[in-house]
């Protein structure tokens, strides 16, 4: 039996088209989860805070209650935006925010706030998009979640089940098996049987697809095994998909990143939302001990 989450769905928001479909998206999570939205709107340190508070803030609050959420409170808070959102992140059940923003390069479709959020708070973080500006993210399709048989991978699997079964769409796990392995220094290719990489691959997804359908039994999970890199063949599935779910691992990043290489290309070229879920720990596995019988 489940148990209700009471943790909110926050959501960064400013007078932007980007940040508004970031709190659509949100107010429709938070509906089908039942679970409380929060609005948070940075303003500098030094800003009337009263003054500071607009009206559409509380229209954005209002429509996601009227569409199901649960309390829904939009807050005006003088302060850093990272650190603020870095504040509610622990005790937030998902972060959202929106792309287009402020910091994105040429090309990119994401901002500084998102990459520096994405991969470092203890919860899941949504970047909402679609394929272009002012082009609401999509309503139909497939979750689709990257899998590879770790611990992380797995808490993203299950987080997408989750969303997948709310939403009453389908969930797509992409497994993607190559002969190249990605390092410190860059992509190394291997020297292993390309059969055995795929059987390898497709047992991994099974026992993937098993562990999610224990758990949500009722809910259409189709297994898809590729050949290629996980970048690409989630790229290609996300150019129809409802959103990407990965798992960030952690680990060694470069000098002011806080994802990986994959996840962070996903979060900044994906035409579609990307939920980055935080990195969890591979189990421990007890060491084993022989005696001695000179002892």
């Amino acid at each position: 039996m489940e148990t209700h989450d009471e943790r909110p769905v926050v959501v960064g928001v400013d007078a932007s088209d980007s940040a508004r479909a970031a709190a659509d998206w949100a107010g429709d999570l938070a509906a089908v989860w039942g679970a409380p939205l929060h609005l948070l709107h940075s303003v500098p340190a030094d800003a009337p805070v009263r003054a500071a508070s607009p009206a559409w803030l509380r229209e954005l609050a209002d429509k996601a209650e009227s569409a199901g959420a649960g309390a829904s409170r939009a807050d005006v808070v003088p302060g850093d935006t990272i650190e603020l959102l870095t504040d509610r992140a622990d005790r937030a059940r998902m972060l959202v925010l929106g792309s287009y923003g402020e910091g994105a390069s040429s090309g990119m479709l994401a901002g500084a706030v998102a990459l520096a959020l994405a991969g470092t708070v203890p919860c899941p973080v949504a970047v909402v998009r679609g394929v272009a500006p002012r082009v609401a993210p999509p309503r139909t399709g497939p979750v689709v979640v990257g899998v590879d048989g770790s611990a992380t991978a797995h808490a993203a699997a299950l987080l997408a089940a989750d969303i997948a079964a709310s939403m009453g769409a389908p969930l797509v796990a992409v497994h993607a098996w190559s002969d190249l392995a990605e390092t410190e220094s860059g992509l190394r290719r291997m020297h292993d049987d390309w059969a055995q990489l795929a059987e390898q691959g497709g047992a991994a997804l099974a026992e993937e697809v098993r562990a999610v359908s224990e758990v949500r039994p009722a809910l259409d999970v189709r297994p898809d095994l590729v050949r290629d890199t996980p970048l690409r063949a989630l790229l290609r599935r996300a150019q129809d998909a409802r959103m990407l779910v990965v798992g960030h691992r952690g680990g060694r990043v470069a000098e002011g990143m806080g994802l990986g290489s994959t996840s962070r290309a996903l979060v900044e070229f994906a035409p579609c939302p990307v939920v980055v879920t935080p990195p969890v720990p591979a189990p421990v596995v007890p060491a084993t001990h022989t005696t001695d019988p000179a002892r």
